[in-house]
């Protein structure tokens, strides 16, 4: 079972923390990490487990259109805007690349959410704001 702590996050970086980390853990078994957002009881949920689900392809396809994403007392609508590259990575990697996601109103603080849509298997991601008003997020995939 692989255990993901507060510690472990902020060592990373903002944007340093992978999906490929939080969701889909050596082995394929279901990653169980705390909820970074709760203060005094470490509270746990399980994450996404499918590597299959978190590939550019699937993700490419549905550019432009709207998600939701749920977690500890958050839901919030999200538009999927870009598709990309990482820095230093093959370019059009199908496993390793970022998400880009805009909001119209502020949105939560970074942390580990559920995406889900009509048509689209619910799939955990870490998302980070970019900016201060946090209505931009990003999400990085990197399964190397």
């Amino acid at each position: 079972m692989t255990e993901l702590t507060r510690r472990a996050v902020l060592a990373t970086g903002a944007t340093g923390v992978a999906v490929a980390v939080v969701g889909v853990p050596a082995g394929g078994a279901a990653a169980v990490v705390p909820d970074l957002a709760a203060p005094a009881a470490v509270a746990e949920r399980a994450f996404t487990k499918d590597a299959k689900l978190y590939r550019r392809k699937r993700f490419k396809k549905h550019r432009k259109q709207r998600f939701t994403a749920t977690g500890p007392g958050v839901r919030i609508k999200l538009k999927l805007v870009d598709v990309s590259n990482i820095p230093l990575v093959t370019k059009g990697s199908n496993r390793s690349f970022e998400l880009t996601f805009t909001t119209k109103r502020p949105g939560p603080p970074q942390g580990t959410y559920e995406l889900k849509r009509r048509s689209f298997r619910r799939t955990s991601l870490f998302l980070v704001p970019t900016d201060a008003s946090r209505r931009r997020y990003r999400a990085t995939i990197n399964n190397r």
